[in-house]
């Protein structure tokens, strides 16, 4: 079984969760937590991949991997 891997990243400037994946073309999802990311992933990925495997002719789960990173930058006091 193939495992999707999608990438989320924090944008600090929208302020918002951004996801992608090579291996979803089509797939571009944004929100405002890690959490809502992960639900709208699931909901395109089910149009994005092809619901029958090809080499079986049996229809699978999908899997997905979420690689998430978020950088922060802290002022100092004065």
């Amino acid at each position: 079984m193939k495992m999707y891997q999608i990438k989320a990243y924090w944008d600090p400037d929208a302020r918002l969760w951004r996801g992608e994946s090579p291996d979803v073309p089509g797939l571009a999802v944004h929100a405002t937590t890690m959490e809502t990311l992960v639900e709208d992933v699931r909901d395109r990925i089910l149009d994005l991949v092809p619901a029958v495997n090809e080499w079986s002719g049996c229809r699978e789960p999908i899997s997905i991997c979420f690689l998430a990173s978020r950088s922060e930058r802290v002022e100092r006091r004065h």
